[in-house]
């Protein structure tokens, strides 16, 4: 359980990182015209990674019973 986990917070950041860069790519750039690569949505990309790498962290060093 701890493996998949790990697995979904990595996802999540991983996704927050991609879609934040093609986000502001696309701002600058202007290479798509869909809303979710608007740029008011920037935020909630960070909010994912910031969110996902926290949860990783949490899972990986926390305290087993026993410690």
């Amino acid at each position: 359980m701890e493996t998949f986990s790990k697995g979904v917070a990595l996802f999540f950041f991983a996704a927050g990182i991609i879609l934040l860069i093609l986000t502001l790519l696309n701002y600058g750039i202007g290479f798509a015209a869909a809303n979710w690569l608007g740029i008011s949505f920037w935020r909630l990309y960070l909010f994912l990674a910031v969110t996902g790498i926290l949860v990783y962290i949490l899972i990986r060093f926390r305290r087993r019973e026993g410690e």
